[in-house]
């Protein structure tokens, strides 16, 4: 399959005149994106994918630019924005449903790393330091939306921002207790969609402050008499997100650590983006396959 990726990547790329000639520059996106792509899915640095005899040899025949010219280009804006569209195209191959989860998957760093944008947050078995992916799930596999911040990061500020440029029209977004906020359920409710999301101490008073009309209806249907079957099901649909990651972290160049060549918030963030980017060809792929089968 890893093999099958790079070649739609290469056909993806190459097939496109605005990625082959890029203005002004001597070697298009295309190849600094195709050796990029390369890294990511092998879980190696730029620089071993810079040398030609790491590659397949019917990819050796294209011209590659200095290792320092590749992470020039990488940097620029225009590049990132180019990762982006992809990951949207990619995105766009697969179904999407009418139910969403959102949650987040620390991205831990070595205690002794030099990182100063790896800060020390919470993670399920107590402290660590690095990073935090949160991301909105669609319940049908795909990731909808995404950021990555410090690992001290809000889980609802992150979610608050990542949902501001999605449209959630009739959609039903749901959470565990970290995503309890009232100013998450007025972005969402903007959105056009609605929050549910557990408390992280449910059967107990609302104090005297004012709360958004979908957390008080969340509370009612999650914590009402007689509404446990209702809980189970919001339980058995936020699992949505544990089988994602599971499925993110178990492929061969999934997420399941960051390389000790991956630091800064930046280069993260590009290392992240790129995986997902793989993740959602990786399914488009699947389920072309089993179209045909």
């Amino acid at each position: 399959m890893d093999d099958e990726l790079l070649r739609q990547l290469y056909h993806r790329l190459f097939s496109d005149p605005s990625f082959v000639h890029t203005r002004d520059c001597t070697f298009g996106d295309a190849i600094i994106l195709l050796i990029h792509f390369f890294a990511v899915l092998d879980n190696r640095s730029h620089l071993w994918a810079s040398v030609k005899r790491n590659w397949p040899l019917w990819c050796r025949a294209l011209r590659f630019p200095s290792y320092s010219q590749l992470m020039k280009r990488l940097a620029k804006v225009s590049t990132q924005q180019r990762i982006a569209q992809l990951n949207d195209e990619f995105r766009a191959r697969l179904p999407r449903s009418t139910e969403k989860v959102c949650d987040g998957k620390p991205l831990v760093v070595g205690g002794y790393s030099k990182d100063c944008d790896a800060q020390r947050g919470k993670v399920p078995n107590g402290w660590a330091r690095g990073y935090r992916l949160h991301a909105l799930i669609d319940s049908l596999g795909a990731i909808e939306g995404f950021d990555v911040t410090s690992m001290e990061g809000g889980e609802p500020t992150a979610m608050r921002d990542i949902v501001q440029q999605i449209d959630l029209a009739g959609v039903m977004v749901r959470a565990d207790c970290a995503y309890d906020s009232n100013p998450l359920y007025q972005q969402i409710a903007s959105r056009g969609g609605r929050l549910i999301a557990t408390r992280k101490k449910p059967d107990t008073g609302l104090g005297h402050g004012q709360h958004h009309p979908h957390r008080l209806q969340a509370i009612e249907e999650l914590e009402g008499e007689g509404n446990q079957q209702r809980l189970k099901e919001h339980q058995l649909h936020r699992t949505r997100a544990e089988q994602c990651f599971a499925h993110l972290t178990n492929l061969r160049f999934g997420i399941w650590a960051l390389p000790n060549f991956v630091r800064r918030l930046k280069r993260v963030r590009q290392w992240i983006k790129t995986k997902i980017l793989l993740y959602h060809l990786h399914l488009a792929l699947s389920q072309s396959a089993k179209a045909a089968a």
